[in-house]
């Protein structure tokens, strides 16, 4: 009994650390739109922080909604040819679909405190045709999609930065953890075996 209690206590530590995927609907009101924008990261969950009907709304430029209430465009995944402040921070898959994976550089919190990504579908006559989510701090991938079938898929998508970079300490993953737990126990039973 004595020698499972050092595992014992190890799992207290791993089961807070190792999560599921959260999905954040955006703008969370199916019943009254016609398009619900989901976004799931691991394991905090994203922020929906706005939705419109305007695809102009998020067009990466001076009238872009975001820029407008404080965030900066840093990468446009629709050109590659188009120079953002860092063109090559951000990756999303499914252009033209209804569904897709997102990636962002972890550099990009080295340089920014707050990170929001927004997605614009194109065509369709649907609303709302854009979704924006502040991430959680350190996230740097995860899926999106749109409730839809019809109308347009991914026109594109936005990263957006804000505020000054905080000091990201990452949490231990379940093997680092279980490791370290293996050491100590290890070193408590030949401490014990001196004696």
């Amino acid at each position: 009994m004595r020698k499972l209690l050092p595992l014992c206590l190890l799992s207290l530590f791993i089961a807070p650390v190792y999560s599921e995927a959260v999905p954040v609907n955006c703008p969370g009101t199916a019943s009254t739109t016609d398009r619900e924008f989901t976004l799931t990261t691991d394991p905090l969950g994203a922020t929906c922080l706005a939705s419109g009907n305007e695809a102009n709304d998020l067009n990466a430029n001076d009238h872009d909604l975001l820029v407008a209430v404080g965030w900066t465009v840093i990468d446009k995944d629709e050109n590659p040819d188009e120079l953002f402040l860092n063109d090559d921070w951000f990756s999303v898959t499914g252009l033209g679909a209804m569904s897709g994976t997102f990636t962002i550089d972890p550099a990009a919190w080295g340089a920014w405190g707050d990170i929001a990504i927004g997605f614009v579908i194109g065509g369709g006559g649907v609303d709302p045709k854009w979704a924006a989510f502040e991430l959680p701090t350190g996230e740097t991938s995860g899926l999106w999609s749109q409730s839809l079938t019809h109308g347009g898929g991914l026109s594109h998508a936005n990263l957006y930065g804000r505020g000054t970079p905080r000091d990201i300490t990452e949490a231990p993953e379940p093997a680092t953890l279980f490791l370290l737990g293996s050491g100590l126990a290890v070193a408590v039973r030949r401490k014990r075996a001196k004696r």
